[in-house]
């Protein structure tokens, strides 16, 4: 999301002053990307501007989300450590009429969170629903695992695949948007950083995101994927992994 609000004001500032585009925060810095792009929110018009407003609408959305189990875990850890009620309240800044700290509020918010953070939409109006949240974050951690699991017994093929791609890539033989490459630029930067399970697994959203970019970029323009029969069977091969019903092509 970060990455297509800095497009849509790459794409209206094109041909104009970009200079303060170069200030650009990077799209890790969500909050620094929601703050720059409010400022100059005002460079946009018509449809960007509307494009613009939804995205960050979403990505502010989003953070707000990301910081819910956060705050989740700091109090579990607080309470695991001994920390009354009373103080939670404190910290959260739950004080009553009398001007003393209100646990049962505290206690609410740690159950909100749990709903919040594990809970299904239609769970949000039952926090006693708590003790079946839990049990079903245990049961989806362990279909995440055996997924990534799956997804890591097949990482040496999707990484042969990838290293396929960029080769044929740097060669100039698969087509690429020259304003818009940003999924190749991605997977470069990935390629050689695969450390842990979830990382090597993670490598299909890259390949998978270069491969649908190259495709789609060729059906606008009406040209050839590639240029040589050999990347035309590393583009296919690479389509196949991450795409077995053939929804690319």
């Amino acid at each position: 999301m970060a990455g297509q609000l800095y497009e849509l004001h790459a794409r209206a500032e094109r041909g104009g002053d970009q200079g303060y585009l170069e200030r650009w925060p990077g799209d890790g810095e969500t909050h620094g990307v929601l703050l720059f792009a409010q400022a100059h929110a005002g460079r946009l018009a018509g449809e960007a501007h509307q494009q613009a407003a939804l995205l960050r609408i979403t990505l502010a959305e989003w953070l707000r989300q990301q910081a819910d189990p956060l705050q989740l875990r700091a109090l579990d850890d607080a309470r695991g450590a001994g920390v009354r009620w009373d103080q939670v309240a404190l910290a959260l800044q739950y004080i009553g009429a009398d001007g003393e700290p209100n646990p049962s509020s505290a206690f609410n918010r740690h159950a909100s969170l749990k709903v919040a953070v594990h809970g299904e939409p239609e769970d949000r109006r039952q926090p006693h629903v708590a003790r079946i949240i839990e049990a079903r974050v245990v049961r989806e951690e362990l279909e995440r695992r055996e997924r990534e699991r799956a997804e890591d017994a097949r990482y040496p093929a999707m990484d042969a695949a990838a290293r396929a791609l960029l080769a044929h890539f740097r060669e100039g033989e698969i087509l690429s948007d020259p304003d818009d490459d940003f999924w190749w630029d991605e997977l470069v930067e990935v390629v050689d950083d695969r450390r842990d399970a979830t990382e090597r697994a993670n490598l299909v959203v890259y390949v998978r995101g270069a491969v649908h970019e190259t495709y789609a970029y060729a059906r606008r323009t009406g040209q050839e994927p590639t240029t040589t029969a050999q990347a035309a069977a590393a583009l296919e091969a690479a389509s196949a992994l991450v795409d077995p019903g053939g929804v690319s092509a």
